[in-house]
């Protein structure tokens, strides 16, 4: 079959409706197990991207006019420029194993050759079970991709949550919604770009995130524009005005069930004492007082992150499946002419 790509316009609510659609029909094919996407969560994805990133944000339609694809295709900036990551790249269950999703990565490979980037890395999820036998994991074997790093997704029922305790007298809590404060935001930085450091990345030669206090405030208007909320819970040290250790949970419009346990993140000073289960203990608590109908929150560590993954099973958390990363080498450079949209793809074809 014949496919046509196009950019995706936020401003066209058609094809952003065929995109969502799309998403929908993935998710029940793919990872049921996984919250259900957000209209509002994808069309404020489409408008402001992660920090220091550039967004690419493609549609693949067949000759009759339906959506059997899309792939997303985010570019680093600043660190990691050398990377192209396929964040999304979905061929709709349909039409499947008719070579579109190959043409589709071909077509990524391309776009990464023309930014200059010598390397894609495609993502995919799985559920509980061999993780070998999903869809993800036969395309990139097809491929032949390079495995680069696995995540465990744990899933933690909030009411196996540990109690919260009291904190240490010189140490007191500090929670916030969606904003830092801007008087702990220079410390969040510096705590988040020290957990970028120190996270195990498989063999993803994934540089670290640099401590810039921008970071924290453009990823703050990226969660707003999807439409997410959080809740965060800080631990100052009351002598020194340090933050010792910060966590955040957020929640999109449409999963009022789940939230996603984001950034854990402890001092090295500090380490050792336990905070990193502490804070998380009274955000999650504070985070259920302001969301009844929460139930579960969902996580993922890097597999070789033996650390954090015996922190989050020590608070609760089980294995509910996994998140696998592999890499291709980009496509030689082609040849540039008036315009870098793409001619129609072939697909199918050897």
């Amino acid at each position: 079959m014949t496919v046509f790509l196009t950019a995706v316009d936020p401003g066209d609510r058609d094809v952003v409706g065929d995109v969502y659609d799309l998403r929908l029909a993935g998710h029940a094919a793919d990872v049921p197990h996984l919250p259900r996407p957000c209209p509002a969560d994808l069309e404020g994805s489409l408008t402001v991207a992660p920090p220091a990133t550039e967004i690419e944000e493609w549609a693949a339609y067949s000759a009759g006019g339906r959506c059997v694809a899309s792939v997303r295709l985010e570019f680093p900036l600043e660190e990691n420029s050398d990377a192209v990551t396929a964040s999304v790249l979905l061929v709709h269950p349909a039409f499947r194993r008719q070579g579109v999703g190959k043409r589709i990565t071909e077509f990524s490979r391309d776009r990464a050759a023309r930014r200059r980037r010598s390397r894609v890395l495609l993502v995919a999820d799985a559920g509980p079970g061999d993780p070998a036998a999903t869809p993800g994991h036969r395309f990139a074997a097809r491929l032949r991709a390079r495995a680069l790093v696995r995540y465990e997704h744990l899933r933690l029922h909030v009411d196996d949550a540990p109690r919260p305790t009291p904190p240490p007298e010189s140490l007191r809590l500090r929670f916030w919604g969606s904003t830092v404060p801007e008087e702990l935001v220079t410390q969040a930085a510096r705590l988040e770009a020290t957990l970028s450091a120190d996270a195990p990345a498989g063999q993803a030669s994934w540089e670290p995130q640099p401590n810039a206090v921008s970071r924290i405030r453009d990823f703050e208007r990226m969660r707003i524009a999807r439409g997410r909320r959080a809740y965060q819970c800080g631990v100052v040290d009351v002598r020194t005005g340090r933050m010792a250790a910060w966590t955040a949970l957020s929640m999109t419009r449409t999963n009022p069930d789940n939230a996603l346990q984001a950034v854990t993140v402890v001092d090295p000073a500090y380490r050792g004492q336990g905070l990193g289960l502490l804070v998380k203990a009274h955000n999650l608590a504070a985070c259920r007082a302001a969301e009844p109908r929460l139930t579960v929150v969902d996580t993922w560590n890097a597999s070789d992150n033996t650390h954090m993954i015996r922190i989050n099973t020590g608070f609760g958390f089980t294995r509910a499946g996994t998140r696998s990363m592999w890499e291709l080498s980009a496509r030689r450079s082609p040849a540039r002419t008036g315009s870098d949209l793409p001619r129609p793809l072939t697909s199918g074809l050897s």
